[in-house]
């Protein structure tokens, strides 16, 4: 199989169940404007998630990576009118595009968004001691993926689901040599999410034209 059959058919499939949003398009092309780099997940991607968050009945959802708001659009989408969607950005530019694009989508007043080291940003939350939220999704600089695991326990509930991006990476993560900080944190999530009794989690392999990774899907028990 190759990358071109892999985009192909994620065109074919987001044609279907992913329509023309001019919401979507308007993230996209402030993107392109502003020369951000294509992290964002994809249209199909972001669809998952609002269903994955629509699913699990979520009112409360918390975000660790923000950017342009391209996955905050999506999971903002899904929370009833009266829900709150917290996203943390370290980058202060970001996080100012990231406003405009929600604000353009008439989003902002179930939409928080947070400036500043995610690690320090969720401690303060525990700290205020802030009502559960109900769905996390992470997708920041993967050396810290057990630091935000710790993070989002404290921060949910029985009954929270936590999404992980980018746990596969081609397949990287199967190497128990390897010297990637991103990738070695990963491996370390992964063993514990499997070791422990507290939780229960999955990983759905994904292939597109963002080639061939995964998503860590994790429900506190």
């Amino acid at each position: 199989m190759s990358l071109e059959i892999w985009s192909d058919t994620e065109r074919f499939l987001t044609g279907l169940v992913c329509p023309p949003d001019p919401d979507v398009a308007n993230v996209e092309h402030v993107s392109r404007l502003e020369c951000l780099p294509p992290a964002n997940v994809s249209a199909l991607q972001g669809r998952q998630l609002e269903l994955l968050a629509k699913v699990a009945g979520a009112r409360r959802i918390l975000e660790v990576g923000t950017m342009a708001g391209y996955s905050t659009l999506w999971l903002a989408r899904a929370l009833p009118a009266e829900g709150l969607l917290v996203t943390v950005e370290n980058n202060p530019v970001y996080a100012t595009i990231a406003l405009g694009n929600i604000e353009a989508a008439g989003l902002a007043s179930r939409v928080e968004v947070l400036v500043g080291n995610a690690s320090d940003q969720l401690e303060s939350l525990i700290e205020q001691a802030v009502d559960p939220f109900d769905f996390f999704f992470v997708d920041a600089d993967e050396h810290n993926n057990l630091l935000y695991f710790e993070r989002c326990l404290r921060l949910g509930r029985p009954g929270s689901v936590i999404v992980f991006d980018n746990v596969v990476r081609a397949g990287d993560v199967r190497d128990s040599a390897t010297e990637s900080p991103p990738i070695r944190a990963t491996r370390q999530l992964l063993e514990l999410v499997g070791g422990l009794e507290t939780v229960e989690g999955v990983v759905f392999q994904t292939v597109g034209s963002k080639g061939h990774d995964g998503m860590l899907v994790v429900r506190i028990i």
